[in-house]
């Protein structure tokens, strides 16, 4: 059995290996547009957690290029943002293409250890990436953010066995996800570790629906990115009103979740 150290090993060179691939098709029209709506209707519904107005500390945590602060920093432009990323390929292209951040460094979550130092840690996508250490990281997420900051954070989960065996087989099937160091959560599981790390969960949204299948992987599922930008803004509308809903909960590819500390 794999150690957790040389699973983060092998996510690092898995994504060094597909940073070309992978940044370039998440500059595609549709995808954008997409993921615009869901930061628009996320960022609604920060406007009465953070304060304008105040300057505040940020993380990207496991930043890839940096995608969180971007959009955080555009409804609050006050919050100071730092990033890191555990593949060197990732930190250099964050460093020429990211203008939202202060300081992009090199670090393993794992072994990432600052206390209190951080009004708001955002992280999309990283936790599954470490799925045996997920206890780890959020620990040290933990520690990082003051006492009342925020945890912003999307992951893959699932809440049914066909969902569930659907994305073991695309992890399994599909050459951008590394099927042996990687995958998706319960969403039992997930919540369970988020309140085990000592996280109060004030907001949960589950918009991984259609519009999620269809335009969020887009390297991974080329032949589904099909029709025009306003299709693709529709159905990221569509999927965020059904993501609010038990139905959203029960389908969803995908969480939404803002934590206190």
């Amino acid at each position: 059995m794999k150690s957790s150290l040389d699973k983060s090993e092998i996510q690092r060179e898995h994504f060094n290996k597909i940073k070309d691939n992978y940044n370039k098709a998440r500059s595609g029209a549709n995808h954008l547009a997409y993921k615009k709506v869901w930061w628009d209707r996320l960022l609604t519904s920060l406007s009465n957690k953070i304060d304008k107005d105040k300057k505040l500390s940020g993380l990207e945590a496991m930043c890839g290029l940096g995608e969180g602060s971007t959009f955080l920093k555009g409804k609050f432009p006050l919050i100071q943002f730092e990033g890191f990323d555990y593949s060197d390929e990732m930190v250099i292209a964050c460093k020429k293409e990211n203008g939202a951040m202060t300081r992009v460094f090199h670090q393993d979550i794992l072994k990432f250890n600052e206390k209190e130092k951080y009004d708001i840690v955002v992280l999309l996508g990283g936790l599954h990436h470490v799925p045996d250490s997920v206890d780890v990281a959020l620990t040290k997420i933990y520690a990082s953010l003051k006492k009342g900051g925020l945890f912003i954070n999307l992951e893959p989960t699932h809440n049914n066995f066909l969902f569930k065996w659907v994305r073991e087989r695309i992890y399994k099937k599909n050459a951008l996800f590394e099927e042996s160091s990687e995958r998706g959560f319960e969403l039992k599981e997930y919540n369970r570790l988020l309140k085990q790390s000592g996280f109060q969960i004030l907001d949960q949204f589950y918009p991984g629906l259609l519009g999620y299948v269809l335009y969020y992987n887009p390297d991974a599922f080329p032949f589904l990115d099909r029709g025009s930008v306003k299709i693709a803004r529709g159905l990221s509308n569509l999927d965020w009103i059904l993501g609010k809903t038990i139905l959203g909960e029960y389908f969803s590819f995908a969480t939404w979740s803002v934590c206190k500390k």
